[in-house]
């Protein structure tokens, strides 16, 4: 999908012999603005020959724990030809609750935990647990793309509570409040927030709370980079959420361990909605693989390896936002948490979507139009910090050329 498309307008391409109205109205209204959508635009230029700067997805550089890579042989051998449980290999599941025990502070028994193949899918399955055509889920604008995605497909409709960049991009309860009808479900908390970076102190998350109790809400907290929160992700809250009847924990091993393709998704929540979701995978993808089971304890237990990586996360980060900063045009939010930054360019004249398809076009710097996680990211654009020092460095320098460069920087107030 080309930059300056919307979701709504980008033209559908189908064969001759395909008759559209098959496909279901859920498949026809998914938007196809993400980063694997710029991934794509960029992969051609890569194969025109052009060296590009990939700061659009969120996929770190560094391989996955030494000790995930050694104990892969022995998980192949021994597993792969035979289904497990649903919820998962028990005795995995066992060392998952003690690992989370230590972490929240409460005991996580293993009928509290859910192996499934990815972390989205621990939200399409909460929702196909506890929503119903027509009802509605609050989610973070700007926030993950999926997000509304699932809601549409599991029947629902989802309602944006904004994040403005004046208020740091972190939800006001009260707002959140106001937004509650009769049909809402669910909401969604993400932090550190994908696109923002922003993290939700510990008093602003007792006051949603307070309107998820108001309001019966079942809550999924999106934990996919806890780890890089400060405190080394052990907020003082998670006994006391862990506990709460209607919570689920949203967690993914793709950013903090570098393991996006291996799709290890858990979710931690009450023992009935853990069943109720172990049901839905018995009849949906029936287990997580067996051998990408059995290497999550020893992801779990890299706890030193982990430090190393989560700095350096934030030297990278640190190393973009001071460039950005003295950049014309560009008005950076301050460093948050997790792997993006997520500057104003409003400043430049340009929507998001033009700037973001200029810079790809003219410096082979990719980013993602900020348009793409809901209405408060137009005139923004995510970076991912993802890439090596020597690599943000060079796409910094560019980035900088072409904004020195432009028409318009002279008039840049």
């Amino acid at each position: 999908m080309g930059f300056a498309e919307t979701a709504a307008t980008a033209p559908r391409t189908t064969s001759a012999t395909m008759d559209t109205r098959s496909r279901s109205a859920p498949v026809r209204r998914l938007e196809r603005g993400s980063a694997f959508a710029v991934r794509a635009e960029a992969a051609r230029l890569e194969a025109a020959g052009r060296d590009v700067v990939h700061l659009e997805l969120g996929e770190p550089d560094w391989r996955p724990p030494p000790a995930v890579l050694d104990a892969l042989p022995a998980a192949c051998a021994d597993g792969g030809r035979r289904y497990t449980e649903a919820a998962g290999d028990l005795d995995v599941r066992i060392q998952v609750g003690a690992a989370y025990t230590e972490l929240m502070g409460t005991r996580v028994d293993p009928a509290r935990v859910v192996l499934v193949p990815g972390s989205n899918l621990v939200l399409y399955l909460t929702l196909l647990a506890v929503v119903g055509p027509g009802d509605e889920v609050l989610l973070p604008d700007p926030g993950f793309p999926p997000y509304a995605e699932l809601v549409r497909l599991a029947g629902a409709v989802p309602v944006p509570y904004p994040l403005r960049r004046e208020t740091g991009f972190l939800p006001d309860a009260d707002e959140i409040g106001s937004l509650m009808t009769r049909r809402t479900r669910l909401i969604i908390v993400n932090s550190p927030n994908n696109p923002t970076g922003s993290v939700v102190p510990d008093e602003l998350t007792e006051k949603i709370m307070e309107v998820v109790d108001r309001n019966g809400l079942y809550v999924v907290f999106d934990e996919a980079y806890r780890e890089f929160k400060p405190g080394g992700g052990r907020p003082s809250l998670y006994g006391e959420l862990a506990e709460h009847p209607r919570t689920v924990f949203m967690e993914s091993l793709s950013k903090s361990h570098s393991m996006c393709g291996w799709r290890a998704g858990i979710a931690i929540t009450g023992p009935e909605l853990a069943k109720d979701l172990a049901d839905l995978m018995v009849n949906t993808a029936c287990c997580m693989p067996s051998m990408v089971q059995r290497i999550i304890p020893a992801a779990l237990n890299s706890r030193e390896w982990l430090a190393g990586r989560v700095a350096e996360a934030a030297r990278r980060r640190h190393l973009v936002q001071g460039e950005l900063v003295t950049m014309p045009g560009i008005r950076s939010a301050a460093v948050g948490e997790g792997l993006y930054l997520f500057p104003d360019i409003t400043r430049t004249g340009l929507s998001d979507r033009e700037f973001a398809r200029r810079l790809l076009d003219g410096t082979g710097v990719s980013v993602v139009p900020g348009s793409v996680y809901g209405r408060q990211g137009a005139g923004h654009v995510r970076i991912a910090c993802t890439q090596s020092i020597e690599r943000l460095t060079e796409a910094m320098r560019r980035m900088r050329i072409f904004l020195e460069g432009t028409a318009w920087a002279n008039a840049i107030p």
